[in-house]
């Protein structure tokens, strides 16, 4: 069967479990009968997607599906912007596998501007990711943290700090005057956050001279997937656990900047009714906004698609490609896996509007090329230098459900 008849097959699936949902008046136990076409139309959707996931890896490997791609993009837009782009790229690939000294004049001059374009002192030494590259990099960045994905972006083209204001936004309301009365100051306290930007490294990548040298390796795709595994999880890792704190100084993350909190009855079980008292517990104002989410790992994902309200229906419901996203409680979710299982005292399920949480990026990213370290081993290495942050601008905008604290 074919990738796009899988995904068809799918949405038909999709929709029946939805049918099925909604068929079922809210106040009616579902019967046993019910329960395991539900279950059953589950278990064929599981497989489903396994079996669309192995497919659409296979096709992100088919070298000629790329190339069919990059023919139709040149094709579409050919622009003296868009030949520098290409001129400067291919330079800085023929830097990547042989480093400044083998260049012509013409491609030393491509990759001199990549080094002018924006770099700072502490990136001494290093060359600015052609757009192109930093694309790539930035795009696969999203499989490792879904926060990301639903966050106000913030792309800066320096790393200078920004003073950032933060509120309860639900303290702050008009107030009603009298004829010729004199409106009152708001009584608002606002603070502030420094939107900085941290340095973070993909750490040292080694790779094998022979890989280089060899034509039929596209170096620069494999330096941006290991480029983005690297960054990618580190940022992830940072924008929730970040604490604000330490040497050097982290970014203070959702843990520890969400301060509004619904207690779990257990420390690492939890009910469908927390959940609904955690959507309760955020101002009505912010439900309606594009980007209201809950936000867990997959383990917690998992546990929740087995739980059923006291008339035994479900509260996950699956996707639907082109039309509606997979919810819970009519609510759609991010995955991010750094975000903690459920445990005591620990933050484990998010929600709110994710706008209201600001990621500042750099928008220049630095690839230092190390030669003489590895020359004994044959291999050449390659270091990233990613610049971020972040703050929570309205700390009503999001809650959190909290595992019951351990007892001494």
């Amino acid at each position: 069967m074919k990738l796009h008849e899988l995904k068809q097959k799918r949405n038909t699936i999709a929709r029946e479990m939805r049918a099925l949902h909604e068929g079922i008046p809210e106040n009616t136990t579902w019967t046993e009968e019910q329960r395991t076409q539900w279950n059953k139309a589950k278990h064929e959707l599981d497989a489903l997607d396994e079996q669309i996931g192995r497919e659409e890896e296979l096709r992100r490997h088919d070298q000629s599906y790329v190339d069919e791609q990059e023919l139709e993009q040149r094709q579409r837009q050919i622009n003296p912007e868009k030949q520098a782009d290409e001129r400067r790229a291919a330079a800085f690939d023929r830097l990547l596998r042989h480093g400044f000294g083998e260049l012509t004049a013409e491609e030393r001059q491509a990759v001199k501007e990549l080094r002018a374009q924006g770099t700072t002192p502490d990136d001494k030494g290093g060359y600015t990711v052609p757009t192109q590259m930093r694309n790539i990099i930035i795009d696969a960045m999203k499989a490792y943290g879904g926060i990301a994905s639903v966050a106000q972006i913030l792309n800066t083209s320096n790393g200078q700090d920004i003073t950032w204001s933060t509120s309860d936004g639900t303290s702050e309301e008009g107030e009603l005057l009298a004829e010729n009365s004199a409106a009152s100051e708001g009584d608002v306290t606002f603070g502030t956050a420094i939107l900085g930007a941290k340095k973070l490294s993909s750490k040292i990548i080694r790779v094998s001279n022979e890989l280089l040298q060899d034509s039929g390796v596209d170096i620069e795709a494999y330096l941006a997937g290991r480029i983005a595994q690297r960054i990618g999880r580190g940022e992830a890792k940072y924008l929730v656990q970040g604490t604000g704190a330490g040497t050097p100084l982290q970014p203070k993350g959702l843990a520890a900047s969400v301060t509004g909190t619904v207690s779990a009855a257990a420390a690492a079980t939890f009910t469908w009714q927390e959940m609904n008292s955690l959507k309760h517990a955020i101002d009505p104002a912010y439900r309606g906004g594009p980007k209201f989410r809950w936000a867990f790992n997959d383990g917690t994902l998992q546990v929740i698609e087995e739980m059923v309200d006291d008339q035994k229906r479900p509260l996950w419901l699956p996707d639907v490609v082109g039309g509606s996203p997979a919810t819970v409680l009519g609510i759609p979710y991010v995955i991010d896996q750094a975000i903690d299982a459920a445990a005591a005292s620990k933050k484990f399920i998010f929600l709110g509007d994710f706008n209201r949480f600001i990621v500042r990026r750099v928008s220049y990213m630095t690839l230092k090329r190390l030669v003489e370290r590895y020359a004994e081993y044959d291999q050449t290495a390659f270091l990233a230098f990613h610049r971020f942050d972040c703050v929570l601008e309205d700390t009503a905008a999001i809650k959190a459900l909290q595992g019951k604290p351990a007892t001494p």
